[in-house]
Parts: structure tokens; sequence; C-alpha cells
């Protein structure tokens, strides 16, 4: 099972559409839709009529292989359709405006197989609801039609509600009418078991879709969505859609979608929900939803949704917690080997860990670098030209870059160039130190180096004096900067970047080794140990993010020691690798650890008491990727932490001559 909720969201892969108000043209493509959903038998019936502008003799549509046409009229003439591999063909009897219906059904896939958002490309459904994202087809998609308009009446057993993305026009008991202008994508379909609870806020229709066992959380979740809409409003502008609602899925997933989220049912409870991942979904609304991405010149959506939303509300709550994600942020970077890098540009949709470093986190940091560089007022103004300028309009970095530059009067050609073109990042460390007094002062010369490729960065450095700490900000260009830096008091030591403000390669000692290390690298040897050999692998499969190899230790690659307690013990001893930490020793049903190898590579270490406790990692465990050791008691990680730092060329101590 992979829950997004720690990233989020899969809006990349399943973008909303937007409304007719961005079209520059009214929609020529019309639906009018009646559908008949048995969640349960996973049956869907549909009659869709459709008006569009013939352009020759035939007309094509994509229906999703599960369904199949039964009924195609032409202006109320009944025709035979072909199907090829492209889809199927009507013919029209020439151009012009032409009213098509097709009448179609079908069996749904199972929500655990096709259905599923990872891997899935088919419309899923069964006992606990249904789930047909747009894109699987399952209304009529025809080739570049423009924006398109849906009027789409769903009908649904005793039990159910259906919910489409859109704008609820009207309800009934099984029974809801929904309508989609101007949509750029087929809409999202979704039924579930489901009690509605409402709340109308600034004109907005909250609402919750939870089971009746998960009903008492709605008053918080509406609460806390009126106070992120009205957040947001203030600092970007007007909320683009008429509500937002919140739907419990059977499915392990947090997806974002115009005016609603779709989020797993087993984390609805969970307390980071609320405080992280619901104001990430709210926000896509505007990255994603309002704008919408050109997918072609990179998503740049998820970086700024993940730096306004993650990481601004913990920047505000502690500046502790917002350091320790950016240094976290850096630790992925280091955990990710070069040939699975890849550049902002090329950045579409979140398919593997790998991708989330690079189209999240790289992405987020170059926002935080960018309001480091133009300041808060700037970037703001920035943020509010662009949704004014771009709402409901496709829009890539480009168009980013020119909003920023207008608002803030600055020349940004290349600081875009370099994070948004550039796969890997920068690596800088002090190379020289020199001090001396200076009349009543103190004058430091500060020599620092830069690895191939070079960057045009502005390197923080704090320089801990007799009287305090002083900040300094050096520009470096080329592979040596040399920077004389004015002190009014006594310089005692000198860091490199400490709060981690700057996108960059951790120096040794700045990056213990974490489980991602291992997990990464397509490298990895993979050894198991004990008699519980099949719940040793299937763990593996789990945790991997990328294809490992069974075999004895690789000198120079990381290596996974995976099985019953007593036997990784002796397994690691046989491989001359670091032992268990006497301090995780004993504790819980499993414990799992990484360490550095005389050689230098990562070896994680997962000891489970039994099968069982071995069993019961799956579904935690490849969550906890950051983290240098962890112990579990059955499914729940009772400890876990990140080796302490060593010692790291970024900070040195001074001597003044």
């Amino acid at each position: 099972m992979r829950i997004k909720f720690l990233c989020l969201t899969l809006l990349a892969a399943l973008p909303g559409g937007g409304f007719s108000e961005s079209a520059e043209a009214a929609s020529t493509l019309r639906h009018q839709a009646e559908v008949r959903l048995e969640p349960a038998i996973r049956h869907i019936q549909v009659t869709d009529e459709i008006e569009l502008e013939a352009t020759g003799e035939t007309v094509r549509f994509r229906l999703s292989r599960l369904l199949r046409p039964s009924l195609v009229e032409v202006d109320g003439m009944r025709v035979t359709p072909s199907s090829g591999p492209e889809g199927w063909s009507v013919p029209t009897g020439g151009r012009g405006p032409k009213r098509l219906v097709i009448r179609y059904e079908g069996v749904l896939a199972e929500l655990d197989s096709g259905g599923s958002p990872f891997g899935g490309t088919d419309p899923g459904s069964g006992e606990d609801g249904s789930y047909l994202p747009g894109g699987t087809a399952w209304l009529p998609g025809f080739d570049d039609p423009g924006p398109a308009d849906y009027r789409v009446a769903i009908t649904v057993p005793k039990g159910y509600r259906p919910v489409m993305t859109g704008r609820l026009e009207d309800e009934a008991l099984g029974r809801a009418v929904f309508t989609f202008d101007g949509a750029s994508e087929e809409p999202s379909l979704f039924a579930g078991r489901w009690n509605v609870r409402e709340r109308v806020a600034d004109g907005l229709r909250l609402r919750t879709y939870f089971e009746p066992d998960l009903e008492g959380l709605s008053d918080d979740y509406l609460e806390a969505s009126e106070g992120y809409i009205r957040r947001f409003s203030e600092r970007i502008g007007q909320y683009p859609f008429d509500g937002f609602s919140i739907l419990s899925a059977p499915l392990p997933v947090g997806l974002g979608f115009e005016s609603l989220t779709y989020i797993g049912r087993q984390v609805l409870p969970l307390p980071f929900m609320r405080g992280q991942s619901l104001p990430h979904e709210i926000l896509h609304n505007w990255w994603g939803n309002g704008v919408l991405v050109d997918y072609e010149t990179g998503n740049w959506s998820e970086g700024l949704t993940t730096y306004m939303a993650d990481y601004g509300l913990t920047e505000e709550r502690s500046a502790v917690a917002a350091r320790e994600m950016r240094l976290g942020w850096l630790r992925d970077v280091a955990a990710l080997p070069p040939e699975r890098d890849g550049t902002l540009a090329g950045f579409k949709a979140r398919v593997h860990g790998a991708a989330q470093i690079v189209g999240y986190n790289k992405s987020a940091y170059l926002f935080l670098m960018l309001n480091d560089l133009l300041g808060q007022d700037a970037f703001d103004r920035g943020i509010r030209l662009f949704w004014e300028r771009y709402r409901f309009k496709r829009a890539g970095w480009a168009e980013l870059r020119s909003a920023f530059e207008e608002a803030s009067g600055t020349d940004l050609e290349a600081f875009f160039q370099q994070w948004v073109q550039r796969r890997g990042a920068p690596s800088v460390q002090l190379e020289t130190i020199a001090a001396k007094r200076v009349g009543d002062g103190y004058e430091m010369t500060v020599r620092i180096g830069q690895g191939q490729p070079f960057y045009r960065l502005a390197v923080p450095l704090t320089v801990e004096t007799s009287a305090g700490a002083a900040m300094h900000r050096v520009e470096v260009t080329g592979p040596q900067t040399v920077a004389t830096l004015k002190l009014d008091a006594e310089p005692r030591w000198i860091t490199l970047d400490p709060d981690y403000r700057l996108f960059r390669r951790l120096a040794p000692g700045e990056a213990p080794p974490i489980l991602r290390d291992v997990t990464l690298d397509p490298t990895t040897r993979m050894v198991f140990a004990g008699p519980e050999q099949e719940a040793a692998r299937a763990l593996a499969e789990r945790l991997m993010d990328a294809a490992t190899r069974d075999g004895a230790v690789y000198r120079t690659s990381p290596i996974a020691v995976i099985g019953t307690t007593d036997a990784v013990v002796k397994a690691l001893a046989e491989q001359g690798l670091p032992p268990m930490p006497a301090s995780l020793a004993g504790k819980g049903t499993a414990r799992v650890w990484t360490a550095r190898s005389d050689a230098g590579f990562t070896v994680l270490a997962i000891a489970a008491d039994d099968r069982a406790a071995l069993e019961a990692l799956m579904r935690p465990l490849p969550h906890y990727g950051r983290q240098s050791f962890l112990v579990f008691q059955g499914r729940e990680a009772v400890e876990r932490g990140v080796w302490p730092s060593g010692d790291s060329p970024s900070r040195r101590a001074v001597k003044v001559d």
C-alpha cells in the first residue's frame, strides 16, 4: 500500500478542469448524460447525449475497455460504430453541428486492482464505493475537443451517495445532478456509503462525505476547511470554485480534484491530516485546478503547493520544525542516486519516491530561495499577479518567472534556468579561512569552493563572534570565490548555510545514514536471513523504491539485511558489517536501523522477532524513509529518529592571526 499523504497529491496525473470563463471561445462540445451506477456489483449504464461540431465524415471517441456501446445515434438516426485501436468511429454524414447519442454499459474494475489509482487505468468499483477518475474514459472522450460542458445526472442504489467534480445542481435520495462548464478534461465520479455534513461559509458550500463511524470528524474538518480557504484567499485571491468537499475513500490514497479531495478512510482520523494534508489539497484548487499546469514544460504546482501549504504552515508554527523540514529535504537529495535524479522541467507526476524528491522537495526549495531573494512582499505580489493573469488558464515555469519578474523588477532568467533546467544540486564548501584584527574590528577572508556544474548562488554564512552571531551572504558564481567579511567582534566559528536555506548537496557529517540511502538505490543488494524468507522478501518488495538484487555484499553498494533477529545479527557478523546498536537491542517486536560500513556504504538492517512481526512492518515501514532507526511494537513505531550529525567541513573554528 502506498499512501500519498506524506507528500500528496496525485493531481498531476489526474488534473481537474477549469470553468468556461477561462476559455477564449465558448464550448462547442456538450454532454448531457444519465448514469446509473451500482457500486456493489460494479455495473454502470450511461446514456450520453452529445452536441458537437463534426469536422469530417466520421467522429471518433474513446471509451474505457470495460465499456461497450449498445446504441449510437446521429441526429436521431441509428448508426453502427466501428472499433479500432484508437477508439470508436461513428459515421456523421458530413460536417456541421451534430447531436450524438451513445448508450453503453459494462462491469467496472475492482478497486484493489485496475481501479486503484496506483498503476490502474480503469474506472473501479466495489461494495464500499466507486472511483471513476477523469482520464479513464468512463464518459466518451473526443480528440482535441477544446473546453467541454457537462450535465450529468447520477442514480445509485439505496445507501449510496454520488459525487462528481463540478457544481452540484440538484440532489435527492439516491440521485444527484452535477454540471461542469468549460472543462479541459472529463469529470471524475465517486460514490460511497456516506452521510453528508454541510457548512456554508463566505458563500461557499463545504461538505464532508463520511461513513457513519467517521462522522464525528466532520465538524473539525469543516472548520479547518473554512479557515484554510479564507487564509489562502486573502494571500492569493478569491477561491475559484463554489465549494469544497472531503470524501472518505476505501482506497489508501490522498487525491486532489477540482473542489474536492478523496482521502483514505484509515488516515482521516490521524492528526497530521487536518494540519498538513488538508491544506495541501485545498491549495491545489488554486495551483493545479485553478491555474492549470502546462505539463509539457514541467509540473510546478506540486512544489508551489508544498512550499505554501506544508512548509508555510510548519514555518508559522515552529522555526525549529521548519528547519528540520528543510534538512529532511536535503537528506532526501543526499540519498538520491544520480541516475534517478531529474529536472523540474521534466517532472510530470509523482510515480515513485525519487520523483517526489525532485518534483515536490526541490521545487519547494526553489520557491523558498526565490522568497529569500525577492523578499516576502515582492514574492507575494508575484503570487497574486500569477493568479490574476492565469486563473483558469494553462501556465508553466516561464509564466511563473514572468509574474515574479514583473512583481519584483528583477531579471530571474539565470535563477530559473539553473533550478528548473538542471538536474542535481550544487556542492559548496568552505576551503580556507583567515582572520585578523583591523583597527577596532576584525576582518575575515573566506574562500568558498564549488563543484561543477557551477551555479550562481547566494551562500549564507553565520559567523559566531564574542558578541553573538553575525549573518552574511556571499555571491558565488564559479569554482572559487573569495570574500572579505567585516566584523565588529572577534570571530570564533563560521558555518556555511547553518539553517539549510540553500538547495545543495550536504557535506560529510551533515547527512547521517537514513533508510532512503538504501531504498532509493538500484544497486542495493538484499540479504534475507533466517527461516522467514518469504515474509522478508515481501517486505523488501514493499520497502524498496528501486529494483533490487540478491547477493553477497558489494563493497561499493548499499545492502539491506532482512529477517528474524538472531539470523540478522549472525548475518551482519558474517559479512563484517556493523552490529545492532545497543540502544535498540531487546526493544519492541522489530528493530530497524542504518549504519555506515567501514567501506563507506549504507547498511540497512531489519530484525524482527518472528514472521508476524515482519508482516506487521509491511504497511508502516515504507513511510519512514527519512529515519535512521526505528523500534516497532507490532505496526506502531514506538521509537524513531535520525543518528546525530558528525563533524562537518561546513562548520569551522576560526583562529585570529
